[in-house]
Parts: structure tokens; C-alpha cells; sequence
């Protein structure tokens, strides 16, 4: 029996492997295909012309402004045809600041070896060296501008309802390393997972659908990458985050491909492609965790009704017994048994018997019908 148990939860995982390997191995293809769209190479032509961020500089902007979702400097908004809305604070990063001296150092000759004069002293040149330093400069996300609207991926927010919606955010709330709370994301940013602070806050007012692909994005940014001195891309960070959600969320039957594919094509150029199939293995790993967490909650939660209905079913039956033997010669024999007082019916009192106590009565129901009007002793004796 042990064995043929073994077998079928050897079984079930396997298929549960498989399934999650067929949604992962789609997700790439969805990937490929979007980026083979005119519309993501209008959106990677534009792209190209911001800035890349240094790993310091990402932590930065995510400490500042954790809702940050694309970043430039105040000249290069405008030359972008976007402007900077007054009162905006900046996010402050680290940019490089090259400069150039002018240092009198000795002379070389072609092998590299210093040239001496007749005193055999070192004949000194003038020569400029290039150094470079760093500065404080500000940079702003693309919330805090306004102007001319940017190419982007025809991508709409999810909607429709979730079966079981309550119990599955509920299950990702047990399951997330920070807490997670609903705001008003001044940013338009659908939700973010907070650094410093160490929680995730998700948009209000979304649909069942939208909060809980974007509740699963963030929750995976806190159990993937909540060591902010990770050098872990935020390329891949995106990748694993979105992939897990569009994974689990294929695994329930729910198709968010229209969503996740562009934004993960977003986020994948010819030189990263290589990266977002090494993350493939995170997201499958990452995904069957919390898969597995979702099943055993649901299989509880049905547990826990079949209980429910077993004892209001029961309820129910000791309801109708009671209604039943709800008689003027129940009450007057109730009269002698200690129990909750009830009003019957006809307005007297009466007693909910035990079920030693209906034994009791039907025994003397039975002795009388048997013997006429002799009476019987608790022993069942006549006397």
C-alpha cells in the first residue's frame, strides 16, 4: 500500500515537473515573438538612448524612489520632448565626472625607457593625463515628467476575477518574507517591492486578476532579491520576478501572456537572451515553491469545508429529532430530566433529553404497552 502511494506521488510530481516545464519553455517562445514585433523594436530604438545604471545607482533609485520604473536626466527628458514638472525632487545618483590635468612627467623614449640629458638627469615633458571622479547628479523617473508620450508595447491591464481570490492573497501574505500592503502609487507603477524598508506595497482598486499577478511579481522580488548588494542584473531581477507570476498564474488557468511576454521582452535584448534562459531555472524552482504552498492551502481549505458541512449536517438531523419528539407526553416526562430548558409548541416547558434519558423513556413506554399498568423498576423489574 506504502508502495502504490509512493508511486503516486512520484507520479503526481513528475506531471507537476512536466507542466511546469511546458509553461516555462512557452514563456520563452512568447518572449521571442514579441520581440520580433515592429512594436518592441520602435520601443528597444528608444530605449537605447538611456542611460545604463550602474549597480550602485540602481540601489540608489530604489532606496529614493522604490516605485521608479524608468529614469533620465533633466537634459535628456528634453531632448526627448519631455519636461520636468515644477516642484519635482530629484533622485540623486552617483555620475562619473572625467577631467584633465596637465602634469610634467619624464620623458620616454620608443622602448619606453626614460630619455636623460647630458647630466643624465631625466628630460621632463608636459603631458595631460585624463582622471576621473564622481559627482552627485539628479535624475528623474518618468512619473515626474510630462510632454511628449514615449513609444510603448501595446500592453493593457490585466482584468477578470479570481476564483478564490481571498484565500490565494491570503496564502501569498503567509508565504512572503515582508508584509504586503495596498496604497495609492503616485508613480502609476502597479506595485513595488521596497529595500530598505523590506515590504511590498501593490496598487488599490485593480482587478482580482491584475493584484494578484502583480502581488506574485513582487513577493518573488522579496524572496529572490531582497540582498541589496545582489549583483544580480535588474534585467534578470525583472525576468525571474515576472516570469515566476506568469508561470504560477499559467499553472491556475490563468493566461496573462498578452501582459507578462511583452514586459519580459522588454527587458531582454540579443546580448541578455542568454541570461533570461539561465533564469528559466530560477523561475521553475521558484514557481513550484510557490505553487506547492498554494495547493496544500487549497486542499486544507477543502478539508476544512467538508468538516463544516459534516457538522451542520449534523446539527441539522439533531434539529429535526428535536421538532419530532416535540410531544405533551415528552414534555411532562422531560419535566424529570435535567437539561437546556426549551418552550415547546404548546407553550410548556420542556427538557432536550440525553440519550441514556430516550432509552430510559422508550423502555417505559414499552413495559407499560407489555404489562398494561403494572409498574416497572429502573431495574426493569415489575413490582
Amino acid at each position: 500500500m506504502n508502495e502504490n502511494n509512493n508511486s503516486s506521488r512520484e507520479d503526481q510530481r513528475n506531471i507537476a515537473e512536466e507542466k511546469l516545464k511546458e509553461l516555462t519553455d512557452k514563456l520563452e517562445d512568447g518572449v521571442k515573438a514579441v520581440r520580433n514585433s515592429d512594436e518592441f523594436k520602435s520601443l528597444i530604438t528608444t530605449m537605447a538612448k538611456f542611460p545604463h545604471y550602474s549597480l550602485n545607482n540602481c540601489m540608489l533609485i530604489a532606496m529614493q524612489r522604490p516605485d521608479a520604473t524608468l529614469c533620465q536626466s533633466y537634459g535628456a527628458w528634453k531632448k526627448m520632448g519631455r519636461y520636468v514638472r515644477k516642484g519635482e525632487k530629484g533622485i540623486r545618483v552617483i555620475a562619473p565626472a572625467p577631467y584633465t590635468i596637465e602634469k610634467e612627467v619624464d620623458k620616454l623614449d620608443a622602448n619606453g625607457k626614460v630619455i636623460l640629458d647630458k647630466d643624465g638627469e631625466p628630460v621632463k615633458e608636459k603631458k595631460e593625463l585624463n582622471l576621473m571622479s564622481f559627482k552627485a547628479e539628479s535624475t528623474f523617473d518618468i512619473s515626474q515628467t510630462e510632454g511628449k508620450d514615449l513609444p510603448r508595447l501595446g500592453v493593457d491591464e490585466l482584468v477578470g476575477e479570481v476564483d478564490k481570490y481571498e484565500m490565494l492573497m491570503g496564502v501569498l501574505k503567509e508565504i512572503s518574507p515582508v508584509p504586503i500592503g495596498f496604497e495609492n502609487i503616485q508613480s502609476g507603477a502597479k506595485g513595488y517591492y521596497h529595500v530598505e524598508d523590506k515590504r511590498i506595497a501593490i496598487q488599490g482598486g485593480m482587478s482580482e486578476l491584475q493584484t494578484l499577478k502583480t502581488c506574485l511579481h513582487e513577493v518573488t522580488h522579496a524572496m529572490l532579491h531582497a540582498d541589496a548588494e545582489s549583483d544580480i542584473s535588474r534585467n534578470r531581477k525583472e525576468l525571474e520576478a515576472e516570469g515566476t507570476a506568469a508561470v504560477v498564474l499559467s499553472f491556475f488557468n490563468y493566461d496573462t501572456s498578452d501582459y507578462s511576454h511583452p514586459y519580459l521582452a522588454s527587458y531582454t535584448t540579443d546580448d541578455t537572451l542568454k541570461e533570461f534562459k539561465e533564469s528559466l531555472g530560477t523561475i521553475r524552482k521558484t514557481s513550484a515553491k510557490i505553487i506547492r504552498a498554494v495547493e496544500e492551502r487549497l486542499k486544507e481549505h477543502e478539508q476544512s469545508m467538508e468538516k463544516e458541512q459534516s457538522v451542520e449536517k449534523i446539527q441539522e438531523q439533531n434539529a429535526e429529532d428535536i421538532v419530532a419528539d416535540d410531544s405533551q407526553g415528552y414534555a411532562n416526562v422531560g419535566r424529570r430530566i435535567l437539561g437546556t430548558v426549551r418552550i415547546l409548541p404548546d407553550g410548556e416547558g420542556g427538557s432536550r433529553p440525553s440519550l441514556l434519558d430516550k432509552l430510559r423513556i422508550e423502555r417505559d413506554r414499552l413495559s407499560k404497552s407489555s404489562f398494561g399498568n403494572n409498574a416497572v423498576n429502573e431495574k426493569g423489574v415489575r413490582i
